[in-house]
């Protein structure tokens, strides 16, 4: 039975976190209401109980309760704080989306030249607003954490596949041990027996997530396994296994998903991975470099000479 916070969040990133905190308790009903809060918040301060409820595929009822879980009154009292958000300026990235969305289903039955314009901006959109998602300390913890374990392992299926195979080119290149899980041969089970406590699991999964992928790092973190996740949602599955957790939002335009946004992501991580490792080669042993990743940073070191850089 879910227990019912005394003082609800008064502001957007309050509830987002604890939507993502409570997520893995709620019923199947609240986490579909919960996806479709994170996924367009700003969609969801216009509409109207009855238009979220449609979406969603539940009673109106249902989004009650589910605003009472989190300790607000009624629907209306939680929705007041996705509208405060709206007022004060949140970024229009999916209204965006939507006009990159439209024009790209106009011209993708007869002009391809189109069809490029339209995914590339929707593209550059995207790794645009990855620069204002992306926090500062995350990429760095992330980085310590890839340096410190004796091997890394990571795993993406389907659409997340390229960004998973470019991480392990990337770790394989700067000479750090390195595991891509890809079930070739039926053999995941047994790819991922080999994870230890002082290895790193990467994940990367996007909606509808791969079940494998979401066992795989479910089974890391009940073995406390460190686990940095890469996927598209607080509310994915990957997100409260995970020691960190990068969200890269969804720019879903016509039947596919531009990747260009999580491609950046794990090309900074390889690149800025390369220059620490020079650096502490070059500065000596970082005896503090935990990969647990929850010690305060130290300053971050500095060289010039970062002779591994992957293409």
């Amino acid at each position: 039975m879910n227990v019912v916070n005394s003082e609800p969040p008064k502001d957007f990133d309050r509830l987002r976190e604890a939507f993502q905190q409570r997520f893995e308790s709620l019923s199947p009903h609240l986490k579909r209401i919960a996806r479709h809060a994170l996924a367009d918040p700003n969609r969801l301060a216009l509409q109207t109980v009855v238009e979220v409820a449609e979406e969603t595929g539940v009673q109106p009822s249902t989004l009650i309760r589910f605003a009472k879980v989190f300790g607000f009154s009624g629907f209306s009292e939680m929705q007041s704080v996705f509208r405060l958000r709206l007022i004060e300026g949140a970024p229009s990235y999916r209204d965006e989306i939507y006009r990159h969305r439209n024009k790209l289903e106009e011209a993708a039955k007869d002009d391809p030249s189109a069809i490029l314009k339209e995914y590339a901006d929707a593209s550059a959109l995207a790794v645009s607003q990855l620069k204002d998602d992306i926090d500062d300390d995350a990429l760095r913890r992330a980085v310590r954490m890839m340096d410190s374990a004796n091997a890394v392992y990571v795993i993406g299926q389907r659409r997340a596949f390229p960004v998973a195979a470019y991480l392990a080119y990337g770790l394989t290149r700067l000479e750090y041990r390195c595991h891509l899980l890809d079930s070739v041969g039926g053999m995941l089970p047994q790819q991922a027996a080999m994870l230890g406590k002082d290895d790193l699991l990467i994940g990367v999964s996007f909606a509808e997530y791969s079940q494998p992928v979401v066992d795989v790092v479910g089974d890391a973190h009940i073995r406390k396994v460190p686990v940095l996740a890469i996927t598209d949602s607080l509310a994915s599955p990957l997100a409260p296994r995970s020691s960190v957790c990068f969200v890269v939002r969804d720019t879903e335009v016509h039947r596919f998903r531009p990747l260009a946004a999580p491609v950046v992501l794990a090309q900074s991580l390889i690149i800025a991975l390369g220059y620490y490792r020079d650096a502490r080669n070059v500065g000596g042993s970082c005896d503090d470099n935990k990969i647990d990743g929850y010690i305060p940073d130290p300053a971050w070191p500095q060289s010039s000479n970062f002779k591994t850089q992957p293409s």
